[in-house]
């Protein structure tokens, strides 16, 4: 699996900021929970973040003005 690097480390070699490494989920799973990794989809994008859970609930404007 891909991941692309956001902080600087040491592996099996010196990995940058926006580099890409390729190694199982398993050993670097550690990295991937500390932020340093993150897994890149098959499309070379990053995972999007979580939906909001209601996109069609009205956005309120001014909550002064309901009252």
């Amino acid at each position: 699996m891909k991941f692309t690097v956001k902080r600087p480390h040491q592996g099996d070699r010196w990995y940058n900021v926006g580099d890409t490494r390729e190694a199982t989920e398993t050993s670097v799973k550690h990295l991937v929970a500390k932020g340093v990794l993150v897994p890149v989809e098959a499309g070379g994008k990053t995972k999007a973040a979580t939906k909001p859970a209601n996109k069609g609930a009205p956005t309120v404007q001014n909550k002064a003005a309901d009252a």
